[in-house]
C-alpha cells in the first residue's frame, strides 16, 4: 500500500470530522467534568460548565464541514481545502487556544484516557494537511506535464 493511498484527503477529512463530532458530543454531555479538569484547583461555577458546552457546540460544525468537504469536494479544490483547513485548525488549537488557556489559568490536566480522542483529532488534522499537500503536488505536476 502506497503512502498516498493511506494519506487520502477525502478519507482523512471524514475521519477528522467524525472525531470532532465525537469530541463535541462528549463535551456537550460532560461539560462539568471538563470545567473541573480545565480549572484544576479553582472553584467551578455553573457558568463554567455552560462555557464548556458552548465550546463543544462550536466544534460540531467544524466536524460537519470536514465530513462535507470530504464527501462533496474533489480534485485540486479538495487538496487546497485540506491544506487550508488543517492549517487554520492547528493555528487555533495549537497556537491560540494553547497559549490563551494557559495564560488565563485554564491548564489543568485531564486523565490520559480522555486525551485519546483529542490527540487523535490533532494528529488526523495534521495528516489532512500533509495529504492535501501531497495531493496538490501530484495534481499540479500532472497539469504541467
Amino acid at each position: 500500500m502506497d503512502i498516498k493511498e493511506i494519506l487520502d484527503p477525502k478519507n482523512l477529512l471524514i475521519t477528522a470530522g467524525i472525531l470532532l463530532i465525537i469530541i463535541s458530543c462528549v463535551g456537550l454531555t460532560q461539560s462539568e467534568q471538563w470545567a473541573e479538569w480545565g480549572w484544576d484547583d479553582e472553584p467551578i461555577g455553573d457558568h463554567d460548565a455552560a462555557y464548556e458546552q458552548m465550546w463543544a457546540l462550536h466544534i460540531l460544525p467544524i466536524g460537519i464541514f470536514a465530513i462535507g468537504t470530504g464527501l462533496f469536494v474533489t480534485g485540486k479544490p479538495l487538496a487546497q481545502m485540506s491544506m487550508l483547513s488543517s492549517a487554520s485548525v492547528l493555528v487555533i488549537i495549537g497556537g491560540g487556544m494553547g497559549y490563551l488557556t494557559g495564560h488565563h489559568g485554564y491548564d489543568g490536566t485531564p486523565p490520559m484516557h480522555f486525551m485519546i480522542f483529542p490527540l487523535l483529532a490533532i494528529l488526523t488534522t495534521l495528516l489532512v494537511g500533509v495529504a492535501g499537500y501531497l495531493s496538490y503536488k501530484d495534481i499540479t505536476a500532472n497539469e504541467e506535464a
